[in-house]
Formats: C-alpha cells, structure tokens, sequence
C-alpha cells in the first residue's frame, strides 16, 4: 500500500521540519505527482489548525512550490510545546479528512497504526507475514511495534479476514469492543456491526471470548459464532463447505440448491440491499447458480429466468415475489 508511505514521509516531516533528511524525502515525494503537493498542504494546514480550502478551490501550484522550496531549504522554527499538542490535535482530524479519499494509515496518539476503507476493499501483509483482508467501511489498528513481543489487531468496525502466519510463542488477537479472538495459526473472518460481532473459521482453531461475560467458545473449520450484546449469549453454527460468508472476499456467491430466504439474506449482506421477499410460498424455492462477480442487475435477471419468478428492485430495495 504506498499511499501508507506517502503519508509517513508527510507526518515525519511534520514532526520534525528541521531534519534535512526528511526534508530531501519530502521534496522527492512531491515531485512525483503535482497531487501531493494539494495532498502535503491539505495535512499541513491542518496540523498547524488553519482552516482548509474550499473543496471547489483550486491551489497556485507553481505559487506553493516556490513557498515550499524556500521552507524546506531555510531552517524551520521548532514549535512550541502549545503548538505541538494543537498539532496532534489537527492530525487526527486530518487523518479522518483523508481515509474519505481511500485507504489510508496514520500513526495517532500512543503509536498505532490505523487502516480504513471507504466504498472499496483492501487487503495488508503484516510484519509477521499474516495476510489481512479489509471489506468496504473497515477501520482496524494496531501498535507501531507489531509482531515484536505481540500480535494485537483491534477492529473498531467493519469486516476482516485474517489469514494467520502460526508463532507458537507469539499468539495473534483481535480485539472487538465486545469479543476478544485469539489463535496460533489459522484463517477466520470477523464481522463487527451494532454492538454484534460474528466470527466465522475457515481452517485451524479460535478462541472466541465475549467479554461483558467471560463466555468462551472454541470454533473449528465451517463454524460460526454470533455473538450478540444485547442477549448477552453465545450462537453458535456450522456451515457446509458451500457458503457465502466469505464471498466479499472471494467476490463470487455460490448457490447449492439454496433456499431463496437465504439467498436474499446473502445478496443483501454482499450487495448492501434489502431484500424482500412478498410471497411466503416463495422462501422454500431452490435457487441452484453460481454468480462470479456479476452485478446485482445481472444477478437478479437471472434468477428471474432460472425460477420463473417475479422481482422488482427500486433503489436500494428488492422486492420478490
């Protein structure tokens, strides 16, 4: 993920602009591309609590480089301690300003690292060799020194898919604000929504803790647990090898002679819809398609013709029947 690096040299520098180093780093990063001098401005002013431009305004880029050029080759005030603290403050507000643009990392106060999606999905290697696949709207974190002494991913919303490099000495936890999940070696998927959170295991085993009640269940291969904190309990379910809990990830729904009651409630879960089914006589019907990363349009067009049925979709609502 480069735009992570980008951001890096930006906070560095910001921290420290009298650092000839960081200076020359800067410089070289903003020749690259004339965006990252609007990009390196935006965070600037805001670091320093100046008001940012109107989203219609446009930067006077030769202007701003010649300002920029003579900041990074005259010697750089050292802020005060004021200044510093309002600095800090003005970061984490422009690390929200940029994760509406993608995905992004900042380090925020204590030294974590901060990954988010938006509309798209994302996936990071981390330092221990553990894969981490981010769904859309996913915000998770973890400490600068990750992988050293421990391996500890919060996961403050969203959805992730954690393929774990197994460190016998070393366990790997995800914390929720309700669930606390700890493994050696495996790979699981957990969904974290309205105070709910679901964990799904695909290979190895998981600890899965709820912890407003210290109750703790061990998930194997094809189990679920859901975990919800409103009942205060543990609902656990093991699922065939044919499911779509990981199609997020793999972008493709596959349908074994699949209820149509559970194939709405997939296609509104991957296509973000709500489905509705009009006709109950309809909830038993088989439904027996795989659909490899094809449109909602498409996939409804299909099922209209595959079952002879009739569906309607107006905005963000489907309606069968």
């Amino acid at each position: 993920m480069n735009k992570s690096t980008d951001i890096d040299i930006v906070v560095r520098y910001l921290e420290d602009p009298e650092n000839e180093q960081l200076k020359a780093e800067l410089n070289d990063w903003i020749e690259q591309d004339n965006a990252n001098l609007g990009i390196f401005l935006d965070m600037k002013a805001m670091w320093q609590g100046d008001p940012l431009p109107a989203a219609s305004s446009t930067y006077d880029v030769h202007g701003q480089w010649e300002q920029l050029d003579q900041q990074l080759v005259a010697p750089a005030a050292k802020p005060t301690p004021v200044v510093q603290m309002k600095r800090r403050y003005w970061w984490a507000a422009a690390a929200v300003l940029l994760l509406a643009a993608g995905t992004w990392t900042f380090f925020g106060p204590g030294g974590y690292q901060t990954f988010a999606t938006n509309q798209q999905r994302d996936s990071i290697r981390l330092s221990d060799g553990s894969m981490l696949y981010l769904n859309s709207n996913t915000r998770v974190r973890y400490a600068r020194e990750f992988g050293k002494n421990s391996r500890t991913i919060k996961i403050d919303k969203g959805e992730a898919f954690f393929d774990v490099t197994k460190q016998d000495n070393v366990p790997f936890i995800v914390n929720t604000p309700e669930v606390a999940i700890q493994v050696l070696g495996t790979s699981f998927n957990v969904k974290s929504s309205n105070h709910d959170v679901k964990v799904f295991v695909e290979s190895g085993k998981v600890s899965a803790t709820y912890k407003a009640t210290g109750k703790k269940v061990i998930l194997t291969p094809g189990m679920e647990a859901s975990l919800n904190s409103q009942q205060h309990d543990i609902d656990t379910k093991t699922y065939s090898k044919r499911n779509n809990i990981l199609a997020w990830k793999t972008r493709t729904l596959i349908f074994d002679e699949t209820p149509l009651s559970e194939v709405a409630a997939s296609l509104a879960d991957f296509y973000h819809v709500q489905v509705k089914i009009s006709n109950p006589q309809l909830a038993d019907k088989k439904l027996l398609a795989t659909f490899p990363d094809l449109s909602l349009d498409e996939v409804l067009d299909i099922m209209r013709k595959t079952l002879r049925i009739n569906i309607t979709k107006t905005n963000d609502l489907v309606e069968i029947y």
